[in-house]
């Protein structure tokens, strides 16, 4: 009972505070006559849309001209930027997981309800495995909490003009926002404690339903949290000096708001899978339990598998969000793919090449847990070379850093050979590889403790070997048509080149799925056995996709050079601007450690609770090959 009234006052207290700390902030810009100077000084012109060129009525004051350091204040010696950028990269790692780990929760479990009946036994383990999923993420809700508020309270004592402006556009949305945060609370908790009560019969299909109204909950939060950073990159729903104009919606509904749900989405389920294998692996390392090594090599497993699954779409959704930004303002695409951002997506490539060619490395030393693999391991090395080749005309910059007696030697920016290794028509090229080469490997994969007995075997080899071949061959055609198209067209070529490959990715999957139907099993999947650095493996991973995130948000948020929003209110700080590399890539290895610090405290101190809790009820097979069924081991 003591435990219940902790969290009802733990719950009022919370929302009464946010409330407060809103409202604090909106009836302070009603009270100051100073900000609502706008209000009395209508033009007699029927104010605009900046981006809807549609006519509005003023609702609001004009976005407010900055001064340093009247407008702004200081914490010691630190600049604001620094301080807000910890806050919130911290607060956008812990919600991104608090979000991304019940979509992945309960697209498990609605998976194993569905084949409940044809394999009761994975269906039971696989439900569990999703709960545990549940368990791992719900330490991680306290500390969203508390950087939530640390954001808060930046945004408001740091940048306190700033936070006001917004808040008088947005104060529809951050009450909004508030509500739904409050009630993810509630759901998280009810989601992850009624999951052993709500198991069978009408009981389970209301904790599906209540899974799907977390999940939708969550993204809800997503897309009113992007709303705001969208507008602040893309502004709509004011006019050009920043008055307010009444429709909300058309201030939510700018033209970057759309794409940046989509890949802040995508990056939350990659990012959620990824901290849970790195979780497995921590807990495979530190056990000397074979079932419990067995267990979570098998949540190391599925976990990073759902991570890469959303890697395989986020490029494009990446793709699909810079050429919005391009068609918004093409000074702000030129920004974001030039100058001294090249330099920045050339290490994202590198991270992202780097994420590739380890996930296929931990395909391959998975190999090693089948009797049979021994077949295809002389294909490593051709799948390593191709993706190292990848990798390079990936990680290549269109421009580069030479002296004026080099330039002049080359003729110019760009090397008049490796320039055009450089150019997007050779990356889209190499990713696309890239994405095929891993496909290929991944069909080897399930392939390696079987033995495929259709009558059709070798012309269903012969087929997803043209399918592959064709979709490479393709790609490669395009990539190098596109050195001799404009720039313009040789955009539009990137979908058909993805297209291809995912095309030749699925239709390989279902063509081998169809091959391994009645295939003789040579033996079961030996869980608890990856090798070591297999483990290492997933680790890598983790910090690679991590460190991707972080460098990626410092990418988007540069664009807006020194504009708090983009030409209505600018930053007049001593840091506004794009900030130096150097400093830009100490913050992204020091948000990176600290969130890497925090994650493993929570594993170590979760640790005894999870040895003490360990069930083989979520657990897949024995470390042996003696105990379940190799027809039945649950490889996704």
């Amino acid at each position: 009972m003591n435990r219940i009234t902790r969290r009802a006052g733990f719950l009022i207290a919370f929302l009464l505070l946010t409330v407060f700390s809103f409202s604090t902030t909106t009836t302070a810009l009603a009270a100051d006559p100073d900000l609502n100077p706008g209000l009395n000084t209508v033009s007699s012109n029927t104010p605009e849309d900046i981006y809807y060129k549609t006519p509005g009525t003023i609702s609001g004051p004009a976005a407010p001209k900055l001064n340093y350091p009247q407008d702004y204040d200081r914490s010691g010696n630190l600049d604001n930027r620094s301080i807000l950028w910890v806050i919130i990269q911290q607060h956008f790692f812990l919600g991104s997981f608090i979000l991304g780990v019940p979509m992945m929760a309960w697209m498990l479990e609605l998976f194993s309800f569905f084949r409940r009946k044809a394999d009761p036994v994975n269906s039971r383990k696989q439900d569990g495995l999703a709960h545990e999923f549940m368990q791992i993420g719900l330490p991680f809700y306290p500390l969203t909490i508390i950087f939530g508020f640390a954001l808060l309270a930046a945004f408001i004592f740091l940048y306190s003009e700033f936070s006001r402006y917004m808040s008088t556009i947005f104060k529809p949305v951050l009450y909004l926002y508030v509500v739904v945060f409050f009630l993810e609370n509630v759901l998280l908790y009810s989601y992850t404690k009624t999951w052993d009560r709500w198991q069978t019969g009408k009981a389970k299909w209301k904790h599906l339903g209540l899974g799907a109204a977390t999940c939708f909950n969550g993204l809800v939060i997503i897309y009113l949290a992007n709303a705001l950073m969208a507008f602040m990159m893309s502004p709509a729903g004011v006019d050009a000096e920043g008055h307010y104009l009444g429709n909300i919606w058309k201030a939510v509904n700018t033209p970057l708001w759309n794409p940046l749900n989509i890949h802040r989405i995508l990056a939350s389920i990659m990012f959620s899978g990824a901290v849970i294998a790195a979780f497995a692996a921590y807990q495979m390392l530190t056990t000397r339990d074979p079932e419990k090594r067995a267990h979570y090599d098998w949540m190391g497993h599925v976990s990073i598998m759902i991570a890469i699954v959303n890697l395989f779409i986020l490029p494009f959704a990446g793709y699909w969000f810079a050429k919005e930004i391009f068609i918004y303002r093409q000074r702000m695409g030129v920004t974001l793919m030039g100058g001294k951002l090249s330099w920045p997506f050339i290490m994202q490539a590198m991270l992202i090449g780097l994420i590739f060619m380890t996930v296929t490395y931990y395909l391959w030393q998975g190999t090693t847990r089948m009797l049979g693999s021994e077949r295809y391991r002389h294909l490593v090395k051709y799948t390593m070379l191709i993706l190292a080749a990848a990798f390079l005309i990936w990680a290549t910059p269109h421009t580069i850093p030479a002296s004026r007696s080099e330039f002049s030697a080359m003729g110019g920016t760009q090397h008049p050979i490796v320039g055009y290794y450089g150019t997007m028509a050779a990356k889209n090229t190499a990713i696309n590889t890239m994405i095929l080469s891993f496909g290929l490997c991944y069909i080897i994969f399930h392939r390696c403790n079987k033995e495929i007995t259709v009558s059709w075997a070798k012309w269903g080899n012969w087929a997803m070997a043209l399918m592959f071949i064709g979709a490479e061959a393709f790609v490669i055609f395009i990539g190098v048509y596109g050195f001799f198209i404009p720039a313009n067209v040789r955009v539009q070529l990137a979908f058909p080149q993805f297209m291809a490959a995912i095309g030749a990715l699925c239709g390989g999957m279902l063509l081998n799925i169809a091959m391994l139907r009645k295939s003789k099993i040579i033996g079961p999947i030996q869980w608890g056995k990856l090798p070591t650095s297999g483990a290492f493996a997933l680790f890598s991973l983790a910090v690679f996709i991590s460190t991707t995130m972080v460098l990626m948000g410092y990418i988007r948020s540069s664009v807006r050079l020194d504009w708090h929003v983009t030409e209505i209110l600018k930053d007049t700080t001593p840091w506004a601007g794009t900030p130096s590399l150097t400093y830009a890539i100490g913050m992204v290895v020091f948000n990176v450690v600290v969130f890497w610090c925090i994650a493993t405290l929570i594993f170590w101190m979760g640790n005894r609770k999870t040895t003490r809790t360990f069930s083989m009820k979520t657990s897949p097979v024995s470390s042996g090959t003696s105990s379940t069924s190799p027809e039945k081991s649950p490889l996704p």
